[in-house]
């Protein structure tokens, strides 16, 4: 049985208790939306829609296939897929086979699944025959090669099956409800039992993963669902990329609306508009990256958006002269929210606040969140102090899966997990959020850890000190930079490196965009590369550029 880490039998009986949580799974709510609705749209994204009754179907033939298949209650399948319809549909179906579904972003490489599938135990991974240049199945042989534990692979798609896989599409077709006792009964999660599971890189750059309920998840959306005031009429979108965490709405509110969810496969503004003018969206869950892209398109104006009720901005600061433009030029409400793949804590925004509210803070607390500011002396910091951000409450993950130390190093004894954001209450108890304490890179709502690309620029033959740091970006927020050393006599280029740390097989996203070759780093101490001289001297040489 899938155990949550930190939450014991008591806090489960409370939170059911205080109606914070309810005994409904997410895949419940989508079975009785077929029942209630089964000929209503449930789910597209520009290729294929699924009415209720169709993803009912679908779902129940890929879990019954997974478990024929041999895989046991409890395994782990990673799940790496662009925006499409499946995307949600595979991890409803592993919530009725009682298969935990371990969701990545469809960038990652080599090197990061790697990691991914030993860290969590995966034997089984979902993924596209190729996106985007990419042979996804030719990269997964390579890896079962090494990992003798990843037995399954399922393909996505209307392709000719390859040799040693599963194809999504022919199980689906096939009908194996007839074929014997059906078992999803038995098997299917709880919802006070662990079926999600998100990949975070952590402070360090390896890789950890946040387990969550299903009732923590629905809780998050009905949250969502209560404060904006949405019905089953509205049309959920999916523009950035699914896997993370700006789409809560789409996954866990949409469905106990029984709303239809639209996923846009590839991120583009004039794609984007297109999608929402098509399909009347009313709910758009993207990152600052994309609604800075759609406000500067020229073509912004010339499209229909007036369903459009909510732009809800998640996984990367927004600023507030964003905000201002985006409702300036392409109406409706921007709402801001904060949150972290390991936390899952609600907080937001209301279309109640003030614009300036909605623009300089992140709104306060909802749902059974709880959130304390801590000085650097380790007591709580009042209205206008500046502390550290920490955060627990019954949305919130249960902890690292599989990971006690991990789990016991990040949360506080008393149940507090430690975000690493600097934050300040203003004086009607919103959160303004005041830069990160640590070094990681927000590049268009995906993190980057700097040690991690540090660590491959140093095992290139041609470099002895490497230091990365993120720089100024309009469009994406930060970009990465990279400050290197060169050997003696030795010339370095970007160039180079790009082709240095492509030939490693970690993610595009990570590559530095920008090179500053130097004679010597600032240092802190002997050990220590003063950072902060780095991020002012490139931001400088940018401001210079422009």
């Amino acid at each position: 049985m899938a155990i949550p880490t930190r939450v014991n039998e008591e806090s489960v009986r409370d939170y059911l208790n205080w109606g914070l949580w309810d005994k409904t799974s997410l895949s419940e709510h989508w079975d009785r939306n077929a029942s209630l609705n089964p000929e209503g749209a449930a789910v597209s994204d520009g290729h294929r829609s699924l009415s209720w009754s169709e993803c009912k179907l679908w779902t129940d033939r890929l879990a019954l296939a997974m478990i024929h298949a041999g895989l046991l209650r409890d395994e782990v399948l990673l799940v790496q897929l662009p925006n499409c319809a499946e995307l949600p549909l595979v991890r409803l179906a592993c919530e009725k086979a009682g298969i935990l579904s371990l969701p990545v972003p469809r960038t990652l490489r080599h090197n990061e699944i790697e990691s991914c599938l030993r860290h969590a135990g995966a034997t089984a991974l979902v993924i596209p025959l190729q996106y985007r240049g990419f042979n996804y199945v030719a990269m997964a042989n390579e890896l079962q090669r090494e990992l003798p534990q990843l037995r399954h692979i399922f393909v996505t798609g209307k392709i000719e099956r390859p040799p040693g896989t599963f194809s999504v599409e022919e199980i689906c077709r096939d009908p194996w409800e007839k074929k014997g006792p059906c078992e999803l009964t038995s098997r299917r999660f709880r919802s006070d039992e662990v079926s999600l599971i998100n990949a975070t890189t952590g402070s360090s750059g390896a890789p950890k993963f946040a387990e969550y309920t299903a009732a923590a998840r629905l809780l998050y959306g009905r949250s969502y669902v209560e404060v904006f005031g949405l019905t089953e009429k509205d049309v959920f979108a999916a523009l950035s990329p699914a896997a993370g965490g700006p789409n809560i709405p789409v996954y866990f509110a949409a469905p106990q609306l029984g709303a239809k969810s639209v996923f846009l496969e590839q991120f583009e503004a004039e794609a984007a508009f297109k999608l929402i003018e098509n399909e009347s969206v009313s709910v758009a869950c993207l990152g600052p990256a994309q609604l800075s892209m759609m406000v500067r398109h020229p073509h912004c104006d010339k499209y229909d958006l007036s369903s459009v009720r909510f732009w809800l901005s998640v996984g990367a600061p927004l600023s507030s002269n964003l905000a201002r433009e985006v409702e300036a030029k392409l109406g409706a409400m921007v709402l801001n929210t904060y949150g972290a793949v390991d936390w899952g804590g609600v907080v937001f925004t209301s279309p109640e606040d003030p614009p300036e509210v909605r623009y300089t803070t992140v709104g306060k607390p909802r749902h059974g969140t709880e959130v304390r500011l801590v000085k650097e002396s380790g007591e709580p910091a009042g209205c206008g102090e500046i502390g550290e951000v920490q955060g627990r409450g019954p949305p919130c993950s249960s902890g690292y899966f599989r990971d006690i130390a991990a789990t016991r190093k990040a949360w506080t004894t008393d149940g507090w997990l430690r975000l690493g954001d600097l934050g300040q209450w203003d004086e009607k108890g919103n959160l303004m959020l005041l830069g990160r304490k640590d070094e990681m890179i927000i590049r268009g709502g995906q993190n980057i850890q700097p040690s991690e690309i540090e660590s491959h620029l140093l095992a290139h033959p041609r470099i002895r000190q490497a230091a990365v740091v993120g720089m100024p970006d309009m469009i994406l927020g930060e970009r990465v930079c990279a400050y290197v050393v060169p050997q003696t006599n030795q010339a370095v280029t970007l160039a180079d490196i790009v082709l240095f740390l492509r030939a490693r097989k970690i993610a595009a996203f990570k590559f530095p965009e920008r090179l500053e070759v130097v004679e010597s780093l600032p240092m802190v101490s002997d050990t220590k590369i003063n950072k902060r001289l780095l991020k002012a001297d490139v931001a400088e040489k940018l401001r210079r550029e422009a």
